[in-house]
């Protein structure tokens, strides 16, 4: 019950500082929904760099991308399905028969499997982010 209270006490503390920053309303926003896109980006670790880099790189608030990245980092494993997810829609493959196929063949079957699996999530992530990002 501790780590909710926690949880929930965080989160109200970020909303209040995003909404009391002192600068433009559209550098606010581009700095967080900049900083919310990179959730979708397995960034390992350095995600609060990349969102705070991104937003001043865009000219948008840096301290509004922080809190963008830090608000929906709880969501990432649901943004890397939802990549995967995507992608699968836009180059169909059947995962399931495809991995059962290709248990026993040679390293060139699978590393073929590797690249179509890295397409579709590249595909699917570039998709989100730009959806979201807009959205946001």
């Amino acid at each position: 019950m501790g780590k909710l209270v926690f949880l929930e006490r965080r989160f109200k503390y970020l909303l209040i500082k995003l909404l009391r920053l002192k600068d433009h309303s559209h550098k606010v926003a581009l700095g967080f929904s900049l900083g919310s896109v990179v959730n979708f980006v397995p960034t390992f670790g350095f995600s609060f760099i990349i969102s705070v880099s991104l937003a001043k790189l865009c000219k948008g608030n840096s301290v509004a991308g922080l809190i963008g990245g830090m608000f929906f980092m709880w969501a990432f494993p649901f943004m890397f399905y939802l990549n995967t997810v995507v992608g699968v829609y836009i180059f169909p493959i059947d995962l399931d028969q495809t991995l059962l196929q290709n248990t026993d063949e040679d390293l060139d079957n699978r590393l073929e499997l590797g690249a179509k699996i890295g397409k579709n999530f590249l595909t699917g992530m570039i998709l989100n982010s730009f959806l979201f990002g807009s959205i946001l």
